[in-house]
């Protein structure tokens, strides 16, 4: 990302916020990118995307898997590089 504040660097920062609200993390922790993690790991022909191991463990997501597909989806798009 460039230093310059504009729509695009709004959006991508707002889906990073989304990330820390469902995994419960800082964006970089221990030297790893928090959308990098996501990204490595997402696979949304399982449950949870396959992403259960670094969800918030507080947060109950499968009461709900269609509105947590829809925010995933969301955020992923705020974080697409080419986007």
């Amino acid at each position: 990302m460039t230093q310059q504040l504009t729509e695009k660097s709004d959006v991508y920062s707002f889906g990073v916020l989304m990330l820390e609200l469902i995994t419960a993390r800082m964006p970089i922790e221990r030297g790893k990118y928090i959308v990098k993690m996501v990204t490595n790991t997402i696979d949304k022909t399982k449950e949870l995307y396959g992403l259960d191991e670094i969800l918030d463990p507080v947060t109950d997501f499968k009461a709900s898997l269609k509105s947590f597909e829809k925010f995933m989806d969301l955020t992923m798009k705020c974080v697409e590089e080419s986007s």
